[in-house]
């Protein structure tokens, strides 16, 4: 090994020369070195230093990830075969440091490589029975990737799926919480003269063609926003929830059909705002009028249970809740209608500081109802103690206060919490960040419609539409939306009762 040490060790430059390479010499230098690496067999790349070192512990995976890409694929191929002398332990200590440590501007041309890694990490979790292990470091290497998060790819969908199979959902927040704006294949877009131009937008590198993700189905996007959203739900986390519902509700699909995924994410999506804003949310403006009517038919049953959270009876509520329980389990949907129940009554307490600026205990214990019973709260102390936790938790801006021998006091804020003036910066700040990066990801988009086929031919579509006096269902066309496959479906909150 050590006399390949020299040639491996070659590129880039280190330490790197007084002016920076261009992205052409880069390209070509990188290009001769994976050439070279490509084809060295495995039993050369699995050789020990002369003092008996294993060469993963010599080479620097963030200064040499195209040597250490290979040699860490030759690792594994040994692990998988069974050769004497491989550490499992200590190969999945160097794929999941790889994974976090890999350099962003090299990894762009080794995609069917990492693609691999990714995988065997995934594969090594749910084979030892512990997927929520590869969760961290899948994260880890995708924001690596793509820093932006707005490029939805392959390995997205596998780490939503195994977050909802481990039940283990934190560590892919960073990356779910993402908004995703461009999917791999999108057709009619110009050719990088270089990939390793750090300057590129996402879609311009992540590309099929480069191995970094694999073409993505209709169906697969609909799982990704369906899952994501199932993950929030995990988190109580109602508005990215409804975010992300959202957007499998809103895609665009053939003559406004709708398919099972986008049905069923429409009923998560119906309870989950009335857990987020406490009534029956109108669909988003883009929703097509075929995909609402039939949104309309396919999800009565918790359209109607909304409509009584937003103007009935907590006892009507319950009723209602209690006839449809067939419904709710048949749609792995009881959880969360078991937290709208419990929902309510806070959104009672909340709705109470439109009326009073200040409210007794006993009174808000008559004055609302639980829907989880159909009943008055059983005592004041059951009263407090549910407010205290509604505004330990967030939910009420308010104070209470206590006097000897008296009941507590709620007292509401006038206009929820008040920031302090650094943090009051810190919000604009980050504000204007986001500003700023939405208008660059909004001048890329239309920079996309511009020199898209379908796109152009939908405006078309459109504009003979409105000359012929037409105002009919504007979906826009692609793919048959029928969906034939079955989505294991899950109660992400039905363990918390």
């Amino acid at each position: 090994m050590d006399n390949l040490l020299p040639n491996l060790l070659s590129f880039p430059p280190h330490p790197p020369p007084p002016n920076p390479i261009s992205d052409y010499a880069y390209d070509q230098g990188i290009r001769e070195q994976i050439d070279y690496v490509r084809k060295l067999a495995d039993s050369k790349l699995l050789q020990q230093t002369s003092g008996g070192e294993n060469v993963l512990d010599v080479i620097n995976p963030a200064l040499n990830t195209v040597p250490y890409t290979f040699i860490l694929l030759a690792n594994i191929s040994a692990l998988k075969k069974g050769t004497k002398g491989v550490d499992m332990e200590k190969i999945w200590g160097k794929m999941t440091t790889f994974l976090g440590t890999f350099d962003p501007r090299q990894i762009r041309y080794l995609g069917e490589q990492l693609s691999t890694i990714l995988d065997a990490v995934a594969s090594i979790a749910v084979t030892n029975r512990q997927p929520w292990v590869a969760l961290a470091p899948i994260r880890e290497a995708l924001l690596r990737l793509d820093p932006t998060g707005t490029m939805l790819t392959t390995s997205h969908l596998a780490l939503v799926r195994l977050a909802l199979d481990s039940h283990t959902y934190n560590p892919v927040v960073p990356v779910i919480e993402k908004f995703i704006l461009y999917f791999p294949g999108t057709t009619n877009q110009p050719k990088p003269k270089y990939i390793c131009d750090m300057s590129l937008n996402p879609m311009q590198y992540i590309t099929p063609a480069s191995g970094l993700t694999q073409k993505l189905k209709y169906q697969d996007v609909l799982e990704y926003f369906l899952y994501s959203g199932m993950v929030f739900i995990g988190l109580r986390n109602w508005e990215g929830a409804l975010q992300c519902l959202e957007n499998a509700v809103t895609y665009p699909a053939k003559e406004g059909s709708v398919s099972k995924i986008m049905a069923e994410a429409y009923k998560k999506w119906v309870l989950v705002g009335l857990l987020q804003e406490g009534k029956l949310l109108n669909l988003p403006r883009s929703t097509s009028s075929n995909a609402a009517k039939q949104y309309h038919t396919l999800a009565k049953p918790y359209e109607t249970f909304a409509q009584i959270f937003e103007n009935g009876t907590a006892s009507r509520l319950k009723a209602e809740a209690d006839q449809g329980l067939t419904v709710w389990q048949n749609d792995c949907n009881t959880g969360l209608v078991l937290h709208v129940l419990a929902a309510y009554q806070k959104f009672q307490i909340r709705n109470l500081a439109n009326i009073y600026s200040k409210i007794s205990i006993p009174e808000i214990v008559s004055q609302t109802m639980s829907a989880e019973t159909g009943n008055k709260l059983p005592s004041p102390q059951t009263g407090e103690k549910l407010v205290q936790e509604m505004i330990n938790q967030g939910e009420l801006h308010a104070t209470m206060s206590t006097s000897p021998g008296q009941p507590a006091v709620v007292t509401f804020a006038v206009s929820g919490p008040i920031l302090t003036e650094v943090e009051m910066q810190r919000e604009l700040g980050a504000a204007t960040e986001r500003i700023h990066a939405l208008t660059k990801e909004i001048k890329q988009t239309d920079r996309m419609l511009t020199h898209d086929k379908d796109y152009i031919k939908f405006i078309q579509k459109q504009r003979k539409n409105i000359r012929q006096g037409s105002t009919g269902d504007q979906g826009i066309s692609g793919a048959d939306m029928d969906w034939g496959g079955d989505v294991e479906d899950e109660d992400i909150m039905g363990g918390l009762y």
